[in-house]
């Protein structure tokens, strides 16, 4: 069997969770892995895609992957002089194929990356990152922060060493993403003179806000200049899932807008009680744990959106998906484990 050592993250074992198997998706420019078990059969395949919708129907990042593979996935039959036949996959749009001999034992792998032949039939192109904009909203007044932002725009507060803005902006750097556009409004000018002094190698613009127009708001103060999906972000939000993950999730789905949860659990430190209509106790659930999907504050939007906001009127997030929902639009949500998400926010500013 051929398994060269760079390929590491295009297999992995049927008893691993979905959490590792994110990991290893992360790392694997095809977004799919090939499931084997122990003996190195194969059992299946397992996408980005196939872990994300898992999450969204109830899983946990702790679940074994077994049960969440496609059992059965395109392959090919080993032949000793190779003659896989690509032409008949020539319509088909398959990201990595296993190769299996009479055993299911797995002995090559075709990708768009290492063979010739498939590359010239391989349809989908990878998504691209460098040219994709990016929206920070850094206007907002910073209530969760006071007295600290009383004096220094929230932004500008320092978190490990750096502003804050400055951590958030450093996220992107690993995808080669440095066009900018920052929104601002409260203490307007200390934002204005700090990115006068910033790293000249990122392409940043300054959105001035003549009034304070809520979450989504300035979007359409850029109208003009978004002219694909583009990623927004608050400029509290810290995000290290799969940037390109992400764009591919949402182009892929040919969402109207994403946005980015983070599953969460609350345990209640109480004993939660149930009753029927009559006033009678039917049980008591003590401490109970409370799962849901935390809205981290990051999104992908569509052009085509920001035609739904008004320049003349403030208006929130949430206001603007409940305006997608009354257009019947497709609003996507691309679920990420807590470890990838941090509202710095809820972080002193002096760490």
């Amino acid at each position: 069997m051929i398994i060269s050592d760079d390929k590491n993250y295009q297999f992995i074992d049927k008893n691993n969770t979905l959490n590792k198997a994110l990991f290893f998706l992360n790392k694997n420019k095809n977004k799919c892995l090939i499931v084997l078990d122990n003996k190195m059969k194969l059992i299946g395949t397992l996408t980005d895609g196939d872990v994300r919708r898992a999450i969204l129907n109830g899983a946990e990042f702790d679940d074994r992957i077994f049960k969440f593979v496609n059992k059965k996935p395109y392959y090919l039959k080993y032949k000793k002089k190779k003659n896989f036949q690509i032409s008949r996959i020539a319509k088909r749009d398959y990201k990595i194929i296993p190769v299996i001999d009479n055993s299911r034992v797995l002995r090559d792998v075709i990708t768009p990356e290492d063979n010739k032949i498939f590359k010239k039939y391989f349809n989908k192109k990878g998504i691209q990152l460098k040219n994709i904009s990016t929206v920070i909203m850094a206007g907002g007044l910073g209530k969760r922060l006071l007295p600290h932002t009383s004096v220094i725009p929230k932004p500008l507060l320092p978190i490990r060493g750096k502003s804050m803005i400055e951590n958030v902006i450093s996220t992107f750097k690993s995808y080669n993403l440095n066009k900018f556009y920052i929104t601002i409004n409260y203490k307007s000018e200390l934002l204005k003179s700090y990115f006068s002094n910033f790293d000249k190698k990122y392409n940043i613009k300054l959105v001035q806000e003549k009034f304070s127009m809520g979450t989504a708001g300035s979007l359409r103060l850029i109208k003009d200049k978004l002219k694909t999906s583009f990623f927004v972000i608050n400029c509290d939000s810290l995000i290290f899932c799969d940037f390109i993950s992400l764009y591919q999730y949402h182009e892929d789905n040919k969402f109207a807008l994403t946005v980015v949860v983070s599953k969460k659990k609350n345990q209640i430190p109480y004993g939660v009680c149930k009753t029927n209509k009559k006033g009678q106790l039917l049980n008591i659930d003590e401490k109970p744990k409370v799962d849901f999907l935390a809205n981290t504050g990051f999104y992908v939007i569509h052009p085509k959106v920001l035609n739904l906001i008004s320049k003349s009127k403030p208006l929130d997030m949430n206001e603007l998906i409940e305006k997608l929902f009354k257009k019947k639009l497709k609003v996507g949500v691309f679920p990420i484990n807590e470890n990838e998400w941090q509202d710095l926010s809820n972080w002193p500013s002096s760490e």
